[in-house]
């Protein structure tokens, strides 16, 4: 029996984030070998893509109507909730055998509703946030994109019978440069030598902790460009000002639309990401992807997304990263020691995971 398949998130085509961005390859990917539809947040309305109606958590609507304040949760909460009440007319009479979600309370929220309502579909939730295991949501099966997250989850006594691993995939033909690197850095104003240092990620101290990069190229000799490329939404505003206050000329802040960021990665000489927990960095793996050397925190989870060890490096020690940098800078063997493209291509591309997808969907049916 070819499972019916529901993929619902409030974020994609609303947002860039790794849960949207994920979630809308998925379905773009699958979407010709069984039944789907996705339900999203924006974006142009399909016959199997529905937009439904809900409290956005950075909207206007949710400031005139605080329904997280009601409720004593976050903005996201509310998102989920709202969320979910449009979709549950969508889930009657058994229309889907299969529900993946990948928001946490958008899968506690359908779970309980299941068993109130008695509706009959399988609950697959995508474990996107790295959070701690005792706090995972209730599923039928659990999908880990990580092997790190799933050997901590199971040494925390979750059942690996209960989880499937299938990482994040990317799409090559989403990443083609608009020309080559010496036309786009003179477009750019960067002349053919200059050192450019890319990071694509949201701009915030937490969790991408955009300062320690700012501070590691603070301390770098010669003329090097610090190229950030993120959003705000879930960032500190005052870092762009932050960054040129501390860099001057040598800090360019930008958020391109997807379609550019290949330009980005053509024109760029390495990408150091300076997060020490990922819930997996796709990031990463599209800049690895285009032929750009990478620079990861040394940390099981990266360890396992680019098996190189001169691509890792205590993220947390002071002018480590600085020192590195400098060298690649000097040194064209140093760049070339960090290239992992034929390991991203050959592990990551869609092409290679759509079959372990469809088998995953396929074990949920009885």
């Amino acid at each position: 029996m070819t499972p019916r398949i529901a993929i619902a998130c409030p974020g994609v085509d609303l947002v860039q984030r790794g849960f949207e961005r994920l979630f809308r390859d998925l379905f773009d990917e699958m979407r010709g070998d069984f039944p789907m539809t996705l339900f999203k947040g924006g974006g142009e309305e399909r016959a199997d893509e529905i937009v439904l109606p809900f409290l956005r958590r950075g909207g206007k609507a949710i400031r005139y109507l605080p329904l997280h304040r009601l409720m004593g949760r976050t903005p996201m909460h509310a998102e989920c909730l709202t969320f979910a009440l449009a979709l549950l007319p969508h889930l009657t009479g058994g229309r889907y055998d299969i529900v993946h979600v990948i928001d946490p309370p958008l899968a506690r929220l359908l779970f309980h509703l299941r068993r109130v309502l008695r509706l009959k579909f399988r609950l697959l939730y995508t474990e996107g946030t790295a959070m701690p295991p005792r706090d995972y949501p209730p599923c039928d099966l659990l999908h880990q994109i990580s092997a790190a997250t799933q050997a901590d989850a199971v040494a925390q006594g979750h059942d690996p019978a209960h989880m499937a691993l299938r990482p994040c995939g990317y799409r090559p033909n989403r990443f083609v440069a608009s020309a080559d690197r010496a036309t786009l850095r003179a477009r750019h104003g960067i002349t053919p030598d200059r050192f450019v240092i890319l990071s694509v990620a949201a701009l915030n101290r937490g969790h991408k902790r955009t300062h320690h990069l700012i501070e590691e190229v603070v301390q770098m000799p010669g003329d090097p460009l610090l190229w950030l490329d993120g959003s705000l939404d879930h960032g500190d505003p005052d870092l762009p000002a932050y960054a040129r206050a501390r860099l001057g000329d040598r800090v360019r802040v930008t958020h391109v639309p997807s379609a550019q960021v290949a330009d980005l990665f053509t024109l760029a000489d390495v990408m150091p990401h300076a997060a020490i927990l990922e819930a997996f960095g796709l990031a990463i793996v599209e800049a690895a992807a285009a032929g750009l050397p990478v620079i990861l925190h040394d940390a099981p989870h990266f360890r396992w997304l680019m098996p190189n060890p001169a691509c890792w490096i205590d993220m947390t020690a002071p002018g480590a990263l600085a020192a590195l940098l400098t060298r690649m800078a000097a040194d064209p063997a140093e760049r070339h020691r960090r290239l992992m493209q034929h390991h991203a291509r050959a592990t990551y591309d869609w092409t290679a995971l759509r079959p372990a997808y469809a088998d995953l969907y396929r074990s949920m049916m009885p």
